[in-house]
């Protein structure tokens, strides 16, 4: 994947920026408030992200652009406040959110992976996603990831294993727990058929024996158990009537529309109060143009599109909601009747030797389960090995990074993030982030372009600068990066004109705190319109 294009603005100022080549890119100028944060927040906001705009800048008021290419196709980004419309030839998609987006973005641009997150498997959010190669100014956290609320760092560790193909998901979790189980119950079985058979065998005058306190620990454990599992079916099944009540909505959405489609064949359609014949239609921020057929075409397909990803999900929650009922069953249906009835031996137990041929049928099962966790257990050891040796790839790499630019720093990476007690001093902070982000570019060695915000910040020497744009380039990927100069540097003549190998983008000439200005309006409004968007 690589950026081509990206900007902001409205029908009154905007700004586009089309110059970044699949090389090393740095954006500069000879001050602050130039307009550098905004593009960067601009262009990965676009593409999903979070805002983590600078104060001042209401960013609600704006439309949103990005342009990407992957694997050869182009798809052009639209995003207001939270509505957000993807471009892919004369197809265009909408969403409603971030998080609708991404289950396009996985299907159809690049996979993105799951992790589990509070028990259940979870395709990971944009937000989480790009921090793998995306470093903004503000709000940088080394002993956490940036927006740290519902994901954390374990998240963002767990990520990269899941990238590196080596997280244990929840079906080799919930199967092995499951194997657990049946194998305990099984061994309970075989014990309690084991001292009946020696009872039978040292006492033939078999008399009744009950151990209450024993059937009360069992009848608990099985509350807890079957309590656990209904739950996890109630939430699975709140998760999935969400999601139905959002595909109904659309479903009737689609229905409207296609009736609205079939009047416009058939006649033509006005507002009664005004007489106007252009009908938009709205989601969220985003307003569309229905009169268009294009445009009517390609929101149909849109919610077509978004009516799959949701029948999918629903399927998939159906289907886990299933195994837990199923796995509620089985735990129900082995429950055995009360250890006082079973314990009283009288005629109507069965005989010794149907006991002892029950007692070889537990043997053989238990041993057969037991195959089964010691397969299922060393799958999840050879997962956490992995885990460990992708972790310490990592951390080698960073740590090798940091000595190249660093060699007197007196800086050790233990972890992926730093320790709340580690003190950054100069530049520390961004030869930290400058190293994380190579050391996983390099271990999982990933298509996306890396993409730094304010890359010299802690006053970063000119010396570690070129070191650090070298390591840029050794990638070969798409690489954006941001820079402030000192005036001795801008002056000295066009200091990144000169780097072999850097395209440098200087945003020296745009106004002080105003980088969205009319000129960029005509052009920037006919990439809007191409989306079939309407201003309201």
């Amino acid at each position: 994947m690589r950026i081509i294009e990206t900007g902001c603005g409205n029908a009154h100022e905007a700004f586009i920026e089309n110059r970044f080549t699949p090389g090393v890119n740095v954006v500069f100028s000879n001050d602050n408030n130039k307009g550098k944060t905004i593009i960067f927040q601009a262009m990965m906001y676009a593409l999903g992200n979070d805002p983590i705009f600078p104060s001042g800048f209401d960013f609600k008021s704006y439309y949103f652009y990005t342009a990407i290419e992957n694997n050869g196709e182009s798809y052009l980004f639209l995003r207001k406040r939270n509505s957000i419309a993807v471009k892919h030839g004369d197809d265009v998609a909408v969403f409603s959110d971030a998080s609708e987006l991404k289950y396009y973005v996985s299907a159809n641009i690049f996979p993105l992976p799951y992790i589990v997150k509070e028990n259940y498997q979870k395709l990971v959010d944009l937000s989480l996603f790009y921090q793998l190669f995306f470093v903004g100014q503000d709000r940088r956290d080394p002993s956490n990831i940036f927006n740290n609320g519902y994901y954390n760092k374990q998240d963002f560790t767990n990520m990269i294993y899941a990238l590196a193909g080596c997280l244990t998901l929840t079906e080799s979790m919930d199967k092995l727990k499951r194997l657990r189980a049946e194998f305990q119950d099984c061994t309970a079985q075989i014990d309690v058929l084991t001292r009946r058979l020696t009872f039978y065998r040292d006492h033939p005058d078999i008399a009744s024996l009950v151990s209450q306190e024993a059937y009360r620990e069992t009848a608990e454990k099985e509350r807890k158990q079957i309590q656990s599992i209904n739950e996890t079916i109630s939430d699975l099944q709140k998760r999935r009537t969400r999601l139905t009540n959002r595909k109904c909505k659309l479903e009737n959405l689609h229905s409207e529309l296609n009736s609205l489609n079939m009047q416009l064949k058939t006649g033509k359609i006005h507002c009664l109060d005004c007489g106007s014949e252009n009908i938009t239609f709205s989601n969220g921020d985003l307003s569309f143009e229905l009169t268009n057929d294009l445009v009517r075409k390609n929101i149909l397909k849109s919610i077509s599109d978004s009516l799959q990803l949701f029948t999918t999900e629903i399927s998939e929650l159906s289907q886990q909601i299933s195994e837990k009922q199923a796995e509620l069953n089985r735990i129900i249906q082995s429950i055995p009747v009360p250890i006082s009835n079973i314990l009283i031996y009288t005629d109507t137990i069965r005989t010794y030797a149907e006991d002892e041929k029950r007692l070889s049928e537990l043997r053989d099962k238990a041993d057969a389960i037991q195959a089964e966790i010691d397969l299922e257990q060393a799958s999840q050891d050879a997962n956490s090995q992995a885990q460990k040796n992708v972790k310490s790839h990592i951390l080698a790499s960073m740590n090798g990074f940091y000595k190249l630019i660093d060699p007197d720093g007196q800086q050790v990476f233990s972890d992926l993030f730093a320790t709340r007690s580690m003190t950054f001093s100069g530049s520390e902070e961004q030869e930290y982030y400058f190293s994380r982000t190579l050391a996983v570019f390099w271990c999982l060695k990933h298509s996306f372009p890396i993409i730094v915000d304010c890359f010299r910040k802690g006053e970063l020497s000119s010396k570690k600068e070129k070191l650090m744009i070298e390591e840029y380039k050794k990638t070969g990927a798409q690489v954006i990066l941001s820079s402030t100069l000192k005036d001795e540097e801008y002056s000295a003549g066009g200091k990144y004109y000169n780097m072999e190998g850097v395209n440098a983008i200087n945003y020296e000439t745009n106004p002080n705190s105003h980088i969205l200005q009319e000129e960029y309006c005509e052009q920037f409004m006919a990439i809007v319109d191409s989306f079939g968007v309407v201003m309201v």
